[in-house]
C-alpha cells in the first residue's frame, strides 16, 4: 500500500513520465513498450556510462534520452545485474567485462556516477585521452584525490561537467537574478531532511568520504555558488555542531560566517526515511530581498514591499539542466567547484576528528590545483 502511495505522490511532484523511470530503476524488468531505440546519429554525442545504479537509470538517462542528443555507446558497472538491465532499457550494445575495456573505447564524453570513491580515477583516466566527462558529485573524496584530478584539469584540453545541480534550479536562477557584486552580505539556511542509511549503508565505509562528500557537498557547493555570484569573502570561519558523536557526520549543523558579514546556516538531518524523498527549505536575506524556496517546488520572493509567488511542476532540483550541461552550453565554473570541493574535503576532516571549529581561507595554496 505504502508503495502505491508514494508512486501516487511522486506523479504529483515528478510528473508521470518521471515517476515510471523511477519505478523501472527500483523494477529492472521494463516492459518491451518503453525502451530506449538509441540511434546513432552525426548530430548526436556518444556517451560511456560508469555506473549503472539508479540516478543513471531514472534521472540521467531520462533527460538525456528525452534530450534526442545523446547515442549511448558502452556502459560499466561493477554490478552486473544493475549494468546487464540498464543495457537491455537503453538499447545499449557494449557492456564492458572490466573498468580496463573503458580505455579501449572512445566516445565524446563519459557521464561518471559510481561510487563516490571511483569518482576521480575514471575521470582522469578519460581526460587523459583528451575524452571530456561528467562527474557525478562528488569529484573527490580526499586531498590525493583532489590534487591529482585537478592536475590533469589544469593539463588537459577535455571539458569537464560536474553534477552539483541546485544552481541549475528554477528557484535558485530566480534567486540569482536578484544578487549582484553590490547586494551587501547575505544570510542562507539550508535545512535538509535527508535520506536515513542504516549503518551497512555504501555512504558508511570510510573509503567514501562520509555524508559530507555523499551529501552535504551540495549545499556546500550552492553556498560557495551563491557567494561568487556577489562576490567571494577573504575567508570562512566554520563551527560544527554535533547531535551524536557516535555517527558524527548525520544530524549536524554547520555554520559559516565570513569577513563580509555572510552567515550560512546548513543542517542536514535524517533521522528516518522521509516519504517523498529528500526534503529541503532554503531561506535567504539580503538587504531588501527575502527568499523562501520550499523543496524545489514553491518559492516565495519578497523585493521591498513587493511579493511573488514561483511554483515548479515537475519537481525542479536542476537535475536536468546539470545533466544536459554538454549540449546547452552553459558550464559551471570550475573554480567554484575547486574551491567547494576543498571546502567539502576540510570539513570531512573536521567531522572526522570531531572538530567544531576552523577558518577557511579562499586563497589558501592548499586549495589551489596548480
Amino acid at each position: 500500500m505504502n508503495n502505491i502511495k508514494k508512486v501516487i505522490s511522486y506523479i504529483f511532484i515528478y510528473g508521470f513520465f518521471r515517476t515510471l523511470y523511477k519505478v523501472f530503476g527500483r523494477m529492472r524488468n521494463i516492459p518491451k513498450v518503453f525502451k530506449f531505440t538509441n540511434k546513432r546519429s552525426t548530430n548526436k554525442l556518444s556517451v560511456g556510462f560508469i555506473g549503472c545504479g539508479q540516478f543513471s537509470f531514472a534521472t540521467m538517462s531520462y533527460f538525456m534520452r528525452f534530450s534526442n542528443k545523446f547515442y549511448f555507446e558502452f556502459a560499466y558497472d561493477i554490478d552486473q545485474a544493475a549494468m546487464n538491465s540498464f543495457c537491455e532499457f537503453n538499447n545499449v550494445a557494449k557492456k564492458l567485462e572490466t573498468a580496463e575495456l573503458i580505455n579501449s573505447h572512445f566516445v565524446d564524453i563519459v557521464y561518471i556516477a559510481s561510487n563516490h570513491h571511483s569518482h576521480s580515477e575514471y575521470a582522469i583516466s578519460a581526460l587523459k585521452r583528451g575524452i571530456s566527462v561528467y562527474i557525478e558529485k562528488p569529484i573527490s573524496v580526499n586531498w590525493e584525490q583532489f590534487y591529482s584530478l585537478g592536475k590533469v584539469i589544469s593539463e588537459e584540453h577535455a571539458d569537464v561537467y560536474v553534477g552539483y545541480n541546485r544552481p541549475f534550479s528554477s528557484a535558485i536562477t530566480e534567486l540569482k537574478s536578484h544578487i549582484n557584486e553590490n547586494s551587501g552580505p547575505f544570510s542562507l539556511s539550508c535545512f535538509v531532511v535527508g535520506h536515513f542509511l542504516g549503518p551497512e549503508h555504501w555512504y558508511r565505509k570510510p573509503e567514501e568520504g562520509t555524508r559530507v562528500c555523499g551529501n552535504l557537498g551540495h549545499w556546500l557547493d550552492l553556498s560557495i555558488h551563491l557567494l561568487y555570484k556577489r562576490s567571494c569573502p577573504a575567508y570562512l570561519d566554520l563551527t560544527i555542531s554535533y547531535s551524536n558523536t557516535e555517527q558524527s557526520d548525520d544530524d549536524i549543523t554547520v555554520v559559516m560566517t565570513s569577513d563580509l558579514h555572510d552567515l550560512i546556516s546548513l543542517t542536514l538531518t535524517s533521522r528516518s526515511e522521509p516519504f517523498e524523498g529528500i526534503n529541503e527549505s532554503i531561506t535567504f536575506h539580503q538587504a531588501g530581498l527575502i527568499a523562501d524556496i520550499q523543496d524545489f517546488r514553491r518559492a516565495v520572493f519578497w523585493k521591498g514591499s513587493d511579493k511573488y509567488t514561483k511554483r515548479y511542476y515537475p519537481k525542479d532540483v536542476g537535475h536536468k539542466l546539470a545533466i544536459l550541461q554538454p549540449i546547452t552550453g552553459v558550464k559551471r565554473n570550475l573554480e567554484e567547484i575547486r574551491l567547494s570541493t576543498a571546502l567539502m574535503l576540510e570539513i570531512t576532516d573536521m567531522v572526522r576528528s570531531l572538530q567544531t571549529n576552523k577558518r577557511f581561507v579562499i586563497g589558501d595554496q592548499k586549495y589551489k590545483w596548480n
